[in-house]
Parts: structure tokens; sequence; C-alpha cells
């Protein structure tokens, strides 16, 4: 019996390993979907309509992949926030699930161990390749007056500035007989 007991410690070692793999993979899935928040506000007066539009970024963010926002904003934004909402959480969880399959799959011929390195491996790498963000803003209202600096009043038209000088005039050249 003392071969079973063995083999019992052995196959519990096995699942405490695995189950340790796992929670690593499931904290670096979560860790890659970090609630980013980022507000942006002007002093321009925003339009009363808001849009939101999702962002697709590689290379854990740096790299854009879509235009950015507010392109349709003639005078400019008022306010924008770019944020991980519940949407951009599921896409990375997705992706990161995605990834973990591709890499389990990828070394499906190998040993457990290594099965779920090769799974833990593709959701890093999924995560890291591709990713999503929403950023809702305001376009700035469009007039004379939002478009000049805050504390700006225009010249009156009757300046206290003097006159211009003229310029002295030259005489002509007197011509040789």
């Amino acid at each position: 019996m003392p071969g079973l007991n063995a083999q019992a410690q052995r196959e519990g070692r096995i699942m405490s390993d695995r189950f340790g793999r796992v929670a690593v993979a499931v904290a670096m899935l979560m860790s890659q979907a970090g609630c980013y928040h980022t507000s942006i506000v002007t002093d321009r007066t925003p339009e009363s309509r808001s849009y939101s539009d999702r962002q697709w970024f590689t290379i854990a963010g740096l790299v854009p992949l879509s235009s950015p926002a507010g392109r349709e904003c003639r005078d400019g934004l008022a306010r924008a926030e770019s944020e991980m909402s519940g949407a951009d959480w599921l896409i990375n969880i997705g992706l990161g699930v995605v990834g973990a399959v591709a890499g389990a799959a990828i070394c499906r011929d190998e040993s457990n161990s290594r099965q779920t390195s090769c799974a833990t491996s593709g959701a890093a790498v999924m995560s890291f390749l591709l990713g999503s963000r929403t950023v809702e803003y305001s376009c700035a209202r469009g007039s004379g007056e939002d478009s000049a600096p805050q504390g700006y009043a225009p010249s009156s038209p009757q300046s206290s500035a003097p006159p211009p000088v003229a310029a002295p005039q030259s005489e002509p050249a007197p011509s040789s007989p």
C-alpha cells in the first residue's frame, strides 16, 4: 500500500500545480484588462450630443489600429473620456480565452504541465497583441466667440494707439541736360 499513497500524493501535487498555473493565467489575463480611465476637459462649450467610439490597439496599447475619436468634430473636442467599459472587459477576456485555447492546441501532444504553460503564454500574447477601449466625447460648439481664447476682448473701433507715421517721400533725382 505504500505505492498507492505515493501515487495519491503525486496526483495531488499535479492538481495543485495545475490549479496554480490556471490561477496565474487568470491573474495575468485580468491584469491585461485593467481598469483605465482618462478624462480630458477643455474650456470649450460642448454640444448637446455625446458620441461613443471603440478604439483598437496593439502592442499593449502603444500602437493604435483605429482612427482617432472626434474626427467629425469641426471645431475640436470639448470633452473626451477613455475607459475600459464592460464590453472592453468582455472583449479582452474573450481574446485571452482564444489565446489560451490556441496555445493549448499548439502543445496538445505535450505533457499536462507543458500544455498549461502554452495556454498561459497564448493568453498573455493575445492580450498583448490586441486590445480595445471605449472613448466617449463631445464636440465643441462652433461660434466665433468660442474660438477666441478665454479672457480675450476684441479691440474697440476707436483705438487709443497713435496713428501710423507716414514714410518720408523721396524727391526725384535731378536730371542732367
